[in-house]
């Protein structure tokens, strides 16, 4: 069999995981915070002893995150925050500290700060941040304490990591640090209260890939039908091509 064919087997699948990364984040296009994910292809080798490239090798990937900061939008909401460049907000998870972007926070029936999927804010303390109910509006400051009624509740944890591009995602918003990314240290910026900042999915963008891995997936497919019918070509034409 042509070694030709394994080439554009491999250059197929590679276009099937970017379509499938694509199609991730223009469904995320609307999601508050979140970080586009960019497919990271390279070559690993499979046939042993160090054998040719292209007799034998696939594309293998792996995704990292865009952490390009989104388009900030201003509500005015005192629940409403933006984060600095590469900084996360601490939540306590059932899978335990996980770290958002998004920041449209609200209280819970108990008075717990929690992220509009109901994950709570982390302190700087660890503890989670709760309010009195009806007992007056809570605000966060620039420097992360949130108050109500004159009394300070806690400061909100926010973190930074050394590689934020190798945090692993976790559903829409939610990212779990991993070896590659570093552990969580605290961040040093100023938080932008009552904005929030949007995805950093361009719909338009998103589209225009998902139309040229299509297309390059067409390519690769025809290019394995032509190997396929020049193999079945010399074997009909040589029965003993192959042995």
């Amino acid at each position: 069999m042509s070694d030709g064919i394994y080439v554009a087997l491999s250059g197929a699948l590679a276009e099937t995981e970017k379509l499938d990364v694509v199609a991730t984040n223009l469904a995320n296009a609307a999601t508050l915070g979140y970080q586009k994910l960019r497919p990271v292809f390279h070559e690993a080798l499979l046939a042993a002893g160090g054998g040719s490239p292209t007799a034998g090798s696939e594309a293998t990937s792996t995704t990292m995150l865009d952490t390009t900061r989104g388009s900030v939008r201003v509500t005015g909401r005192s629940l409403d925050v933006a984060l600095p460049d590469a900084s996360y907000l601490a939540l306590s998870t059932a899978r335990g500290e996980r770290y958002t972007r998004a920041g449209s926070l609200r209280l819970a029936t108990d008075g717990t700060l929690t992220t509009a999927h109901g994950d709570a804010l982390i302190s700087e303390s660890g503890m989670p941040i709760r309010a009195r109910m009806q007992n007056g509006e809570v605000s966060v400051s620039p420097s992360g304490e949130v108050t109500q009624a004159g009394s300070t509740l806690g400061r909100v944890k926010v973190v930074t990591f050394a590689k934020p591009s190798c945090l692993a995602p976790e559903g829409a918003s939610a990212l779990a640090s991993t070896q590659a990314s570093g552990a969580a240290t605290p961040s040093t910026g100023k938080l932008e209260v009552g904005s929030l900042e949007e995805s950093n999915t361009s719909v338009v963008g998103s589209m225009t890939e998902l139309v040229s891995a299509s297309r390059a997936f067409d390519a690769f497919q025809r290019a394995i039908d032509a190997f396929k019918q020049a193999d079945e070509k010399v074997t009909s034409a040589v029965p003993n091509a192959d042995q």
